[in-house]
């Protein structure tokens, strides 16, 4: 297991939702700075578990994290990250 999943898989574990979901947003809005330029994300509590609201070069996009998915990011710490890049790849935001 790689050093960054063995890390990802203590902070899923011991943090509340909440934060491993702002954790995993900022860490992937920093990677779509470095490539895209304008970023700005912001992360609203919803019914089935938080919106992740994006706008990236003037388009927006909204990514619902689900609880079942939080739940999960402690098995599988990379699961917000994929579900956040597969929708950006189906909007034609990254190839």
């Amino acid at each position: 297991m790689e050093r960054n999943e063995v890390v990802r898989k203590i902070i899923a574990a011991r943090r509340p939702r909440d934060e491993y979901a702002r954790f995993v947003v900022g860490c992937v809005s920093q990677q779509l700075k470095e490539t895209y330029g304008e970023v700005a994300v912001e992360i609203v509590r919803a019914d089935r578990g938080y919106d992740s609201v994006w706008s990236i070069n003037g388009q927006e996009v909204v990514i619902l994290l689900e609880n079942d998915e939080l739940k999960k990011a402690k098995e599988d710490p990379y699961v917000l990250d994929d579900k956040i890049w597969h929708s950006f790849r189906n909007e034609g935001i990254v190839k």
